[in-house]
C-alpha cells in the first residue's frame, strides 16, 4: 500500500513538473534580432543559492533550454553553483538567476540564465561550454527554449533586416579570451582558476562553473567575439 502510494505521489510530481514546464513556456517573448541581455543590464548585488540537489534536478527537468543541451542524469549534482544578481534594467531592479552546471564527463559545463522579466524579450539564455586541452569553446546556445550550433564565426547578418521573410538573425559565442574573463572575476573564482591556468582540468572545470554562476557573461561579453547566423523564424 504504501508502495503504491509512493508512486502515485511521483506520477503526481512528474505530472505537475510537466505542467509547469508547458505553462511556463507559453509566456515566454519571441525573439527577434541579435540581442544580447547581458549588455542591456547593469549589475548591482549578488547572493549564492543553497539549493538541494532534488531543487536543481526539479529545476533542470523543468527547463527547455537546459534539455537542449544535456540529460538531467548528465549533472554533477554535487558542484552545480547556483547565484542569484540583482541588475538594473530600464531603471529598474529585476533579477537573474545564474546556474553553474558542470556534467559527469569532467569535459563540459553549462551556464544557465534565467530573468525575472525578460531583458530585451530574452527570458532564459543558456551556453554549452566544452573544456578540451585547457581550451574552452561555446558548442552550443540557446535563447528561451531554442538552440543553436555555435562552431566556426561566422558574421551572416547584424538584424533581421538582412534577411529573407522566414528567417531571423541569431547571435552566439564563437571565441573568447577566458583569461581576460578570469581577470575580470578574479575576485569570486581566482581559487579554481588560479588552478585551471596550471592546466588541471577538473580545476578548469570548476571555474567555469563558478564563472558561469558568480560572475556572468558581462564579464564574458567583454573578452568574446561574437558571430552571427541566420536561421529559420523559432515558432
Amino acid at each position: 500500500m504504501r508502495r503504491r502510494a509512493l508512486l502515485v505521489m511521483s506520477v503526481m510530481l512528474l505530472i505537475g513538473a510537466y505542467g509547469a514546464y508547458v505553462v511556463s513556456y507559453l509566456r515566454y517573448p519571441e525573439v527577434k534580432g541579435c540581442v544580447n541581455p547581458f549588455r542591456a543590464v547593469k549589475p548591482v548585488t549578488n547572493t549564492p543559492e543553497n539549493w538541494s540537489k532534488a531543487h536543481v534536478f526539479f529545476k533542470l527537468i523543468t527547463s527547455r533550454d537546459f534539455l537542449k543541451l544535456a540529460k538531467p542524469w548528465d549533472v554533477d549534482y554535487s558542484h552545480v553553483k547556483i547565484v542569484k544578481h540583482t541588475l538594473e534594467y530600464n531603471g529598474e531592479k529585476i533579477t537573474m538567476l545564474a546556474m553553474g552546471i558542470p556534467l559527469k564527463d569532467g569535459k563540459h559545463v553549462i551556464a544557465l540564465y534565467k530573468f525575472s522579466k525578460p531583458v530585451q524579450g530574452v527570458k532564459v539564455k543558456s551556453y554549452l561550454f566544452e573544456i578540451r586541452d585547457n581550451n574552452v569553446t561555446v558548442r552550443k546556445a540557446t535563447t528561451n527554449g531554442y538552440a543553436i550550433q555555435a562552431s566556426s564565426c561566422t558574421h551572416e547578418c547584424s538584424s533581421d533586416s538582412d534577411r529573407g521573410s522566414m528567417e531571423q538573425c541569431d547571435p552566439y559565442v564563437c571565441s573568447t579570451d577566458w583569461k581576460g574573463v578570469y581577470t575580470c572575476c578574479g575576485a569570486t573564482c581566482w581559487l579554481p582558476c588560479l588552478g585551471g591556468l596550471t592546466g588541471n582540468p577538473v580545476l578548469t572545470v570548476a571555474c567555469i562553473t563558478c564563472l558561469s554562476a558568480a560572475c556572468p557573461l558581462w564579464c564574458i561579453d567583454q573578452n568574446s567575439e561574437y558571430g552571427s547566423r541566420c536561421v529559420p523564424f523559432h515558432r
